[in-house]
């Protein structure tokens, strides 16, 4: 009996034993096979996307070869490998040993987030091909827009101003894709390929800010082209190197008439054209600035810029042509123009400069003038060089006209890979403001307001800051300044206070073009700040309120070889201290348009700790409750700050 249970015990226990090594054998099967299945996945995601890598690349050279059908059809094929990669690795991540296992689950993760990138990159470069060939087949063989016949032209504008849909898609793509690129955390094995990984998310930033520029561009370059009617602009060349609110002094302006990109006229006339005939007809109080530090008794045309707002200033500017054009007596009636401008633009030389890069040396009465020697070679032949071609002084500004010809023939006759550079360079000339535009189009001034073209104050529910200079009889002495602007602003237990020292150093000598440097600088800061104390300046401050901000304001003269520096110390309104409260802080600090400042220094000195701060970068160090930036000014910042 005893040992009939002991076998029959022994018996259960190897049949346990027997069905248990099944069920080990039947698991061990099964992840074998889903290994192998995974395998297969793995290997087939691999090889598509690798294939599709090479599509692509091959894509992209046969699209600088201009054969767009081929192009087209390898990066649909490109897309086809993403695509399928994408899938093989949704496979792999429903997989449920791999999402029992952290490790794996993680890179599988990542990987469909690279691939998910790709494949949308591909399908938009898909998009953009066949906008380009629509293009392509609108140029025909030209391939420029100078040779185009008026019917071809109006049809590339119209294609441009029917194209914001089709930009706004990609631009949507382009997104995505950085979304999914940010969603990746770089573990294992994805790690060696950051690098990589994080150039080509550089570039997909570079493509989407170049389309932030022209999705906006679509919707303004066919009213600036004239279509579908005839555009009037009262085009205003501002001399930097002269500097004033708005850009520089108003030496040059322009009328240009333009219908279905045909330019029926553009023109340009020294400004004392206007200004000079009417001196005694004309009778208007300038600013008292002017009157006080210019030594000026009329207000005209050359001066209409006082105001650092663009689109105030834009308005005055075209008030005073119609004035003055309206008195100009017969002999001098050189504008022939009696209608209403839909617009003025404003332009300083650093942007002809910079287009000079893609155009060349263009030659102008035996003169090369160059990307390197504009500026200077312009300025000699206006103030002095006429003299020696026998010009007479009255029209010594006429070069400027034909310069601008020649520059407006040299990008119309641009290939399409330049003209992309074109648009780069016209749109960091609109960002760093050397192009400012006012239009009376409702709509068209919105996007200009909202892309920060249109050089107005800034609305600012932060901390806010402006520095605008205005050359006083200086001659072009801004050439020689070197600017620096130190920001700086410390919690106390009474509140906030700013410290701000901007300085300047003059490197030239007195000469034809440059003397010492005499500006009334205007700082414009938060509605309601206290003014505290000054040094620096010569004579009183004065403050009062303009455009929603106090003003600080104040004269400064500096002696060549000098270095001045002037300080203002002020307190912050209740505004900021109620950010603070609710542990937030902003500053916008808003570039004078043609003011080169070397540097800008921001200090931030808080009682509390901070949490997250922006702009990050090199240029950038935090210590305790206090972070301090040192950048360049070339646009407008924005710096935050969280607790």
């Amino acid at each position: 009996m005893f040992l009939s249970e002991k076998r029959k015990k022994k018996e259960i226990f190897f049949n346990i034993i027997k069905y248990l090594s099944y069920i080990i054998i039947f698991f061990a099967l099964s992840l074998l096979i889903l290994l192998i299945f995974n395998f297969v996945n793995i290997k087939t995601a691999y090889e598509e996307a690798l294939s599709g890598k090479k599509n692509l690349e091959y894509s992209i050279i046969l699209l600088k070869e201009s054969d767009f059908n081929s192009a087209l059809e390898f990066s649909k094929i490109a897309q086809g490998n993403f695509q399928e990669a994408l899938e093989r690795v949704e496979r792999i991540k429903k997989n449920i040993i791999i999402n029992n296992l952290s490790y794996f689950d993680k890179q599988v993760e990542d990987v469909y987030y690279l691939f998910g990138a790709a494949n949308i990159l591909s399908q938009s470069f898909s998009e953009g091909i066949n906008f380009t060939m629509s293009l392509d087949n609108i140029l025909g063989p030209e391939k420029n827009f100078n040779q185009l016949s008026e019917v071809k032209k109006e049809e590339v504008i119209k294609e441009i101003f029917e194209s914001g849909p089709e930009l706004n898609g990609l631009k949507a793509n382009l997104d995505l894709a950085l979304i999914n690129i940010d969603n990746i955390n770089y573990g294992g094995f994805i790690k060696i390929f950051k690098n990589k990984i994080e150039d080509l998310k550089g570039q997909i930033v570079s493509a989407n800010n170049l389309l932030s520029g022209a999705i906006p561009m679509s919707e303004l370059l066919p009213f600036i082209l004239g279509y579908p009617q005839k555009t009037s602009l009262l085009v205003i060349l501002q001399n930097s190197d002269e500097l004033r609110p708005t850009g520089g002094f108003i030496g040059t302006y322009g009328i240009l008439e333009i219908e279905h990109g045909e330019i029926l006229r553009f023109d340009t006339h020294d400004i004392y054209h206007m200004d000079m005939p009417v001196k005694d007809k004309i009778n208007v109080e300038p600013p008292k600035p002017l009157k006080d530090y210019l030594g000026v008794e009329k207000w005209y045309m050359r001066d209409a810029n006082w105001s650092p707002d663009w689109k105030v200033s834009a308005e005055q500017i075209e008030w005073f042509f119609k004035e003055e054009n309206k008195l100009l007596p017969p002999k001098d009636s050189i504008n022939n123009f009696e209608g209403d401008f839909d617009g003025v633009i404003a332009i300083t030389p650093k942007l002809i400069t910079d287009l000079l890069h893609i155009t060349g040396p263009i030659v102008i009465d035996g003169a090369e003038y160059n990307k390197d020697n504009f500026v200077d070679l312009l300025q000699y032949k206006v103030e002095k060089g006429y003299e020696e071609l026998g010009i007479p002084s009255w029209q010594r500004k006429e070069v400027i006209g034909r310069i601008s010809e020649e520059i407006k023939f040299r990008i119309f006759d641009l290939s399409a890979q330049n003209f992309y550079k074109f648009i780069e360079i016209f749109n960091s000339n609109l960002e760093e403001k050397n192009i400012l535009a006012y239009f009376k189009d409702e709509d068209l001034d919105e996007i200009i307001s909202e892309n920060a073209w249109g050089g107005r104050m800034k609305n600012s529910e932060g901390d806010y800051l402006m520095v605008v200079d205005a050359n006083m009889a200086a001659f072009k002495t801004d050439q020689v300044i070197d600017r620096r602007i130190n920001y700086k602003i410390s919690e106390g237990a009474n509140g906030v206070f700013s410290n701000l020292v901007v300085s300047y150093k003059h490197n030239g000598q007195f000469d034809w073009k440059t003397t010492r440097y005499r500006t009334y600088t205007r700082i414009y800061v938060p509605l309601g700040s206290k003014f505290l104390k000054a040094d620096g300046f010569t004579g009183d401050i004065e403050i009062y309120n303009e455009f929603d901000k106090t003003v600080f304001a104040g004269f400064i003269s500096i002696e060549p070889g000098e270095i001045a520096n002037t300080h203002i110390y002020y307190k912050l309104p209740p505004a900021i201290d109620l950010l603070l409260k609710n542990n937030y802080y902003s500053l916008y600090v808003q570039k004078q348009p043609g003011s080169k400042v070397k540097e800008l220094s921001v200090d931030l000195d808080f009682n509390k700790n901070i949490n997250t701060y922006h702009p990050t970068g090199f240029y950038v160090d935090k210590y305790g409750g206090g972070v301090n930036w040192n950048t360049d000014f070339l646009i407008d910042k924005e710096f935050i700050v969280n607790f």
